[in-house]
């Protein structure tokens, strides 16, 4: 008779098991049904805080994973937001290129006079 991949159940043989398919499907059963309460045993009740089982330590893990990404995003919000406020207040200081007597537009022709200063002096 076959058997499964990874517990080795037996099963049936379809066309082949006259009179004993029953019992080697009972016998199937007992062996799923053994699996299945060896699983949850093993992780135990989610609510067992006093032993702690598995499923209690594996929803922990994902309440602290997700109050951890959120503390995260709120410090990386801070962030950008603090970040953006001072690139803000840095494009006011610096003013636009064309706008006369902002700082931007000094360095711009400040830079002009000094290529022009450099081109003459190496001529």
């Amino acid at each position: 008779m076959p058997v499964t991949t990874n517990y080795s159940i037996t099963l049936p043989t379809v066309g082949g098991s006259k009179n004993v398919w029953g019992s080697v499907l009972n016998d199937a059963f007992t062996v799923l049904e053994q699996k299945t309460y060896d699983v949850d045993t093993t992780l135990g009740d989610v609510s067992d805080s006093a032993t702690p089982s598995l499923a209690y330590n594996l929803t922990q893990a994902v309440t602290n994973a997700s109050t951890a990404l959120s503390v995260s995003n709120k410090s990386l919000n801070t962030t950008l937001t603090t970040l953006t406020s001072r690139v803000s207040a840095l494009e006011t200081l610096v003013g636009d290129v064309g706008t006369s007597g902002s700082v931007a537009d000094d360095a711009r022709t400040a830079k002009t006079t000094a290529q022009s200063a450099y081109t003459a002096a190496t001529t």
